[in-house]
């Protein structure tokens, strides 16, 4: 997952913002769910919430009227 750093100056001091990006390809939302990890390669995989919900079956399987 590529983790994006920006460095800003704020009044006199430096500051650094940083966030991971989803996983999914083609996806250029933030990371806010962690999938897994593998320690001994010090690697994990992230999604986005919509992401997320989409693995996890939440996502275009309800109608979002609420009809069924």
């Amino acid at each position: 997952m590529p983790r994006v750093a920006l460095r800003i100056d704020v009044g006199g001091q430096e500051e650094t913002l940083a966030e991971y990006m989803c996983d999914w390809p083609d996806c250029p939302n933030v990371a806010v769910e962690i999938l897994g990890v593998v320690r001994e390669l010090r690697q994990m995989a992230v999604v986005c919430a919509e992401h997320a919900a989409r693995l996890n079956g939440r996502a275009d399987s309800e109608p979002r009227d609420g009809a069924h």
